[in-house]
């Protein structure tokens, strides 16, 4: 038994129900999934199903709420499947066995092709449901990662297999040809244009539906008609443009933009493609979907947020920008001596950002934690990006009566090693060999991290992580006792009380390093990396 439970269900007349489920077991675990139809067909003639692949996000692109509280695991096939049934079930009058059209759309949150299950998922829904008219979709970032890669080739026999003759639909999310917007709109790896082109030319067979390139483009963003003509074959592809609706993660980055018809540089640029041969389709905002919230991870969003509230954090995902300013303002006063900083002899250390603080299950759970490790996340790619090393620590004890020490007499709550609370946030996707297990506060208690630094040549470190007056400060203040020059994150830090964070922030920008916000460390490093290298 998979145990779902319904803790909210949210409908909007006309348009959609929404809702909010909880599985067993230790973590967040709720998902959000849909029961729709498309505008102006009847449920009868076009059913629509989107359900939930994952717990949270690990991709966490610029205008979704569905990573914006990071990612928290895989969902099985059976809990996939349990999303389909609840809809179903809540549709008696609704035959799937009888209906024409059942869409049933792996998109609502979670990236699917970092998620094997799906396949398994879709292998069973022909079995499970007996539908003619089943028409499974699923939509990717196709990320650059080896379980990707297997994950579409899987896909590709599948549908050959069980969906052929167009009962399949694959969206491939693009969002922008130019690689750089690309990135900031993805922040994660992706395939190239032309590795997309080079796979739609096995995917699509005579019969089967083009794969639709997706584009959710911001105020003043072009689609690239130019780059789409010439990597992509209109008999393969088609193009999706879609508005940015204000999210919270939209609208705390400045990305959100509503349009009832298409503003003129966009309508150019589908007129150009429609005149090369490509299906265009220009899909406006809903009002409805505005004023009621329902674009992907929101309502999901917006209850894990309200459980960070009732925990007393003083920050949580949609008001951190906002802190984060107001930070910045408040250490503008502190009288500091900026040190040198190297971007092309730095690393980034991440300093305990692990299950323990981050599993609302954890007796040390702090909500304030969740909401900065996006952030985290952001510089950990970076500086990969840069060609830079980035590392962790995790906190964990052994035997906590012999190792812990003065540690354990003073905290009691206790993370042992080997533990699932022990692991480093998959969200941050820490490399083998890179994760330094400590049972002090400072960081560099950690055997063989200093020596690493100074073996790749690092002098410069920017620091993240929990808590910010305890193992950040104190992993800060033996750094520049170790000749290591820092700059905090600010808002990818986190403390127990804003007092703390602040308190701790003041003392290490006046004595031991500069503190600055991701955004600023992140222009920094792209800065650095744009300069020619002597």
């Amino acid at each position: 038994m998979n145990g779902m439970k319904i803790v909210d269900k949210k409908e909007v007349p006309g348009l959609a129900g929404l809702y909010l489920a909880e599985f067993p077991g230790p973590g967040m675990r709720a998902v959000e999934f849909v029961d729709t139809v498309e505008p102006g067909v009847s449920k009868d003639k076009k059913w629509v199903l989107m359900i939930s692949t994952q717990f949270g996000c690990p991709v966490g692109c610029r205008m979704c709420d569905a990573g914006a509280m990071g990612f928290h695991g895989n969902l099985s096939a059976d809990q996939m499947l349990a999303q389909v049934r609840r809809v179903l079930a809540d549709n008696p009058g609704l035959d799937p066995a009888a209906h024409p059209k059942l869409k049933i759309h792996f998109a609502r949150m979670g990236e699917p092709a970092l998620n094997p299950a799906v396949l398994e998922a879709l292998e069973r829904l022909p079995v499970e449901l007996r539908a003619p008219g089943l028409m499974p979709s699923l939509s990717t970032v196709v990320p650059a990662a080896p379980e990707a890669e297997a994950f579409m080739a899987r896909l590709s026999e599948i549908k050959t297999r069980h969906y052929s003759g167009g009962n399949f639909q694959l969206q491939i999310s693009v969002h922008a040809t130019e690689a750089g917007l690309r990135n900031r709109i993805v922040p994660v790896p992706v395939w190239s244009l032309e590795r997309i082109a080079a796979y739609g030319r096995t995917f699509v067979r005579p019969g089967d539906r083009r794969i639709t390139l997706n584009f959710a483009l911001s105020q003043g963003e072009r689609l690239g008609a130019g780059e789409i003509k010439s990597a992509f074959d209109p008999a393969l592809f088609l193009v999706k443009v879609t508005p940015v609706n204000p999210t919270y993660s939209a609208g705390a980055n400045g990305s959100a933009y509503v349009w009832d018809n298409p503003p003129a540089g966009l309508a150019e640029d589908a007129a150009a493609l429609e005149t090369a041969g490509f299906r265009v389709i220009l899909s406006p905002s809903a009002p409805e979907e505005i004023e009621h919230e329902t674009s992907c991870g929101q309502l999901w969003a917006a209850a894990m947020k309200a459980r960070a509230a009732s925990s007393g954090s003083y920050v949580a995902a949609e008001n951190l920008p906002a802190k984060a300013l107001a930070w910045e303002s408040e250490l503008a006063g502190v009288k500091t001596r900026e040190l040198p900083f190297d971007p092309d002899r730095s690393a980034l250390l991440v300093v305990d950002m692990q299950e323990f603080f981050l599993d609302p299950s954890s007796p040390a759970y702090m909500p304030q934690a969740a909401a900065v490790l996006p952030n985290a996340a952001r510089l950990a790619e970076s500086f990969r990006r840069a060609g830079r090393p980035v590392f962790f620590t995790s906190h964990a004890h052994a035997d906590p009566e012999k190792d812990g020490g003065l540690m354990t007499a003073r905290w009691r709550r206790v993370c042992r090693a080997g533990s699932p609370q022990a692991r480093v946030s998959p969200a941050l996707k820490p490399e083998e060999g890179a994760v330094f297990t400590k049972r002090r506060c400072s960081a560099f208690t950690a055997p063989g991290l200093a020596e690493r630094l100074r073996a790749l040549g690092v002098t410069s470190l920017v620091v993240a992580g929990v808590k910010t007056g305890l193992c950040v400060e104190s992993t800060v203040r033996a750094a520049f006792d170790l000749d290591f020059s820092c700059v905090v994150a600010a808002d990818a830090c986190a403390a127990g009380s804003e007092a703390q964070h602040l308190g701790a922030l003041r003392a290490l920008a006046h004595g031991f390093g500069s503190v600055k916000l991701t955004a600023g460390i992140e222009a920094g490093l792209n800065a650095a990396a744009a300069q020619p290298k002597a």
